[in-house]
């Protein structure tokens, strides 16, 4: 620098030319790429409305009503929200305590957790016992609900009350007269066929194998959680859950449900994409050095599958907001044959240098 300088009128004309040649040179460019630079703006915008959906029910047509309808009863009917956690062991105290430790402690991260049960909700709660008993009962046909007020009207109701005092008085049954004695209008007596057979049942829904194993029934504090909040939440409870039962012990705790597919499935199939989209242009990079053995162009081709890759991907963002993870490995599949025109253009030009790249595209 000090050589040019002394050389030349002054600094300053130094460091003025090349800005003032700059500015001529990004001019043209601009007014050669005005387009490009129009486009920018939109792809910016497609890229952050883009999301990724992990459902792989949204890949099935949505007008079939089949489709539809399972998509409602995963939405509102099916428990696919809760995490189900197992806690398996030889001795069904030992499991009983584990359990109950684990639902204890989840149930008091309340930014985690929403409720985590691991017995019946009326044993857990019994002051609610009255609101899980109406709804057992709103399960049943509408015949079981007519013979039950039919049961409590009139004469109906005294003989019922009368049969109840007698087995009262006669019957040698724990069970019958504890509930009985509880209940003598029978509300918990709920017919026996068909789901909620009975209020005294649904043990069989948290604990098997003889008390050997249980689950707990976890709710997320936000249900509406994507694969990568569900990644991040389920690693948040499996932390709290080596803290209180250790991760070598007299029982084994597992995962599933709803929570645990999403993020095991969803970032498996992320996993794979990506690894996917990766080694195709890492072996289209390795073909394309070993029969040109040049570096230039091999960046430059490595560079334009990139911008176009990201394009597309900005625009189903711009256009559709959401793109579903399986849809978006096929962009593998693309880039080997985008790089065909490449490989051809880049081979045409090596045949007829010196030719317009109009002429070589054409």
């Amino acid at each position: 620098i000090h050589a040019v300088a002394s050389r030349s009128k002054g600094f300053g004309d130094v460091l003025a030319r090349p800005r003032t040649a700059f500015a001529a040179s990004l001019a043209r460019h601009m007014k050669r790429h005005w387009l490009w630079l129009l486009l920018a703006a939109p792809l910016i915008a497609g890229l952050a409305r883009l999301r990724f959906d992990a459902d792989v029910l949204n890949l099935l047509p949505a007008d079939v009503p089949a489709v539809r309808g399972l998509q409602w009863h995963q939405r509102h009917f099916a428990n696919s929200r809760s995490l189900l956690i197992t806690v398996r062991g030889d001795e069904p105290d030992t499991v009983a305590t584990a359990a109950r430790e684990l639902a204890t402690v989840l149930s008091a991260q309340t930014n985690l957790v929403e409720s985590a049960l691991w017995q019946p909700p009326w044993l857990e709660h019994p002051a609610d016992a009255a609101e899980n008993l109406a709804w057992l009962w709103l399960q049943r046909p509408p015949g079981e609900l007519a013979a039950l007020a039919a049961r409590l009207t009139g004469d109906a109701l005294t003989r019922h009350l009368a049969d109840t005092r007698e087995a009262l008085a006669t019957s040698l049954d724990p069970q019958e007269l504890a509930r009985a004695s509880y209940d003598p209008l029978g509300f918990t007596q709920l017919p026996s066929a068909g789901p909620g057979g009975g209020f005294d049942q649904g043990n069989g829904v948290f604990v098997g194998d003889e008390g050997r194993f249980r689950v707990i029934h976890v709710e997320p504090a936000n249900v509406a959680m994507s694969y990568r909040e569900a990644a991040t939440w389920l690693d948040s409870v499996r932390g709290q859950v080596s803290q209180t039962v250790g991760g070598e012990g007299p029982v084994k705790v597992a995962y599933t449900g709803g929570p645990a597919f999403l993020a095991e499935i969803a970032t498996g199939m992320e996993s794979d994409l990506r690894n996917s989209v990766l080694t195709t242009l890492a072996v289209i990079a390795v073909l394309f050095w070993l029969a040109h053995r040049s570096l230039r162009p091999l960046l430059c081709l490595l560079g334009a599958l990139a911008v176009t890759l990201v394009g597309t991907l900005a625009l189903g963002g711009l256009f559709f907001g959401t793109l579903n993870v399986v849809s978006a490995g096929f962009a593998a599949v693309l880039l080997g044959l985008a790089v065909d025109y490449g490989l051809v253009g880049y081979q045409e030009a090596r045949a007829y240098p010196g030719e317009p790249l109009a002429r070589l595209r054409r």
